[in-house]
């Protein structure tokens, strides 16, 4: 279908814009905290190592890193934020929203993933975004949720002895650590894989940094979208050419 439709419609270096300027730089922020809050977090997580001792060996190192972790988090909340009203008064944001919307198929495309890693089945055909790429979208909102209420009882530890019993405080360590691991291993194994590693787009998918793709890429990688687009294309070409001869 795809080649019926599309080939001469759309040109295989003809560009497509997949990530906008303000979803590169929510990114960009992303990144930049995270590096910062694995950097000045971790070491404490793992205090039981020793290995704290190189990094935040001295009290002025460790009023330091407390320094650049606080301010990490202000800035991973304005992003959040930011990425919430983006999402909310911007077109782009809430279409963007759209297309992360969890469906059915997406639960097939698992599984036939699976099989086709399996040598089972052939690949799932995709649309503009995966279930792999929702799965890190929504996990990321949730993760980022649970780190900066978690995180901001354990800034102001007053306020959360105050209002919830020491056990409540207790569960907000624990988690706020915790969600920090499984983070990190998320980045490390899944996403990097997904966008650096996988063989399709080694060294790394260059979406982050210019946004865009090409024909050739969405119909390789996307071609439900490819489809989609094509078939727009292909009635807006009959209804102009309609409109013609009913002109003539």
């Amino acid at each position: 279908m795809a080649e019926e439709l599309s080939a001469p419609l759309i040109a295989e270096d003809e560009i497509f814009v997949r990530m906008t300027g303000p979803a590169r730089l929510q990114h960009l922020l992303n990144i930049v905290t995270f590096i910062v809050l694995m950097a000045t977090g971790l070491p404490l997580i793992v205090s039981w190592t020793g290995l704290h001792r190189a990094f935040i060996g001295s009290a002025r190192a460790f009023l330091i890193r407390g320094v650049l972790h606080r301010a990490a988090a202000v800035v991973l909340i304005a992003n959040f934020l930011w990425h919430i009203l983006y999402t909310v008064f911007s077109e782009a944001g809430r279409e963007h929203f759209r297309e992360m919307v969890p469906r059915a198929g997406d639960f097939r495309d698992a599984l036939r993933t699976l099989g086709h890693n399996l040598g089972l089945a052939a690949p799932p055909a995709l649309g503009r975004f995966g279930f792999v790429e929702k799965f890190e979208y929504w996990s990321f909102l949730w993760g980022s949720f649970v780190m900066i209420v978690s995180g901001f009882f354990i800034w102001d530890v007053d306020l959360s002895l105050r209002l919830f019993p020491p056990w409540v405080h207790g569960i907000f360590l624990i988690v706020h650590s915790y969600e920090a691991v499984l983070a990190l291993l998320a980045v490390l194994i899944w996403h990097m894989y997904t966008v650096h590693l996988n063989p399709m787009v080694f060294p790394m998918s260059r979406v982050w940094i210019n946004g865009r793709t090409t024909g050739r890429e969405m119909r390789e990688r996307h071609s439900l979208e490819y489809e989609r687009i094509a078939a727009r294309r292909l009635r807006e070409a009959g209804a102009e050419a309609k409109e013609a001869d009913l002109g003539q």
